[in-house]
């Protein structure tokens, strides 16, 4: 098996850069895990963590290090220049077998927790005494907030808590390829706003059917709209479709021709 080195900066860039500089390859043929994003933390003082990557140690270093076994964590240094912050890891086969997925959960971790430090400095700033719990599931991260004053971290028809969620979402996915769902629940909110949505939607649609007029919902944010959508998509009476522009748009709600007759 291959030994591997450790790298770290403050990001991934920089990690790679110091790789790349202390091995003496081009970034395109340096081949690398990513174990860890990092995260610049809150206001760059709490939370700080760095980015880490785990390098395979290119051929010509590992046929030199197979020629000498007892000398073989001494050889692999010996090529590295710099005050690059490394790690060697002689990788066994048991490790390797495991990286993939383990180093994806660690990430999903990472993410939570960089999510977390600053949902706690929000909260504490908004509504002091609230506890946050996290959960991780497959791509998507939970934050459930219980204690403290619920109503003004929702907020008028949970503005609060849109904009809280839309700020972690962009943090939590920052630099990221493959985004992450992130949901922020406080005292059960998210389950009693969808079941407060789903009777209204059907509620409208019974009022586009009986008038037989278009019925046009309030502003919504695109989490509450999707929700109208899924609660009418299987009523063939009525067609649904968004309207307007920019983040809180209506819901046009249509009756079907036939169900006019």
């Amino acid at each position: 098996m291959p030994p591997f080195i450790e790298f770290t900066g403050r990001n991934v860039e920089q990690a790679v850069t110091s790789a790349c500089s202390a091995l003496k390859i081009p970034k395109e043929k340096l081949q690398y895990d990513i174990l860890s994003f990092g995260a610049s933390g809150i206001f760059g003082l709490v939370g700080v963590k760095k980015a880490r990557i785990r390098v395979i140690v290119p051929d010509e270093s590992e046929t030199a290090a197979a020629e000498n076994t007892s000398t073989q964590k001494e050889d692999i240094p010996s090529r590295i220049t710099g005050d690059a912050d490394i790690q060697f890891i002689a990788e066994s086969p048991e490790v390797s077998s495991c990286v993939s997925n383990e180093s994806q959960t660690d990430l999903l971790d990472d993410f939570a927790e960089r999510g977390k430090l600053v949902l706690d400095k929000l909260v504490n700033f908004l509504a002091p005494g609230a506890d946050i719990s996290v959960n991780t599931v497959d791509n998507q991260i939970l934050y459930t907030v219980k204690g403290g004053n619920p109503a003004l971290l929702i907020g008028k028809k949970g503005q609060t808590l849109e904009a809280v969620q839309y700020l972690l979402k962009k943090i939590v996915n920052k630099s990221q390829e493959n985004k992450i769902r992130v949901l922020v629940d406080i005292e059960g909110y998210i389950s009693k706003r969808s079941e407060a949505l789903q009777k209204q939607a059907l509620q409208l649609a019974e009022k586009a059917c009986r008038n037989g007029k278009t019925v046009v919902s309030g502003k919504l944010s695109p989490q509450d709209r999707k929700i109208i959508h899924m609660a009418l998509k299987d009523d063939d009476r009525v067609k649904t479709q968004s309207r307007g522009a920019g983040y809180l748009r209506n819901i046009i709600i249509q009756p079907q021709k036939s169900t006019l007759l």
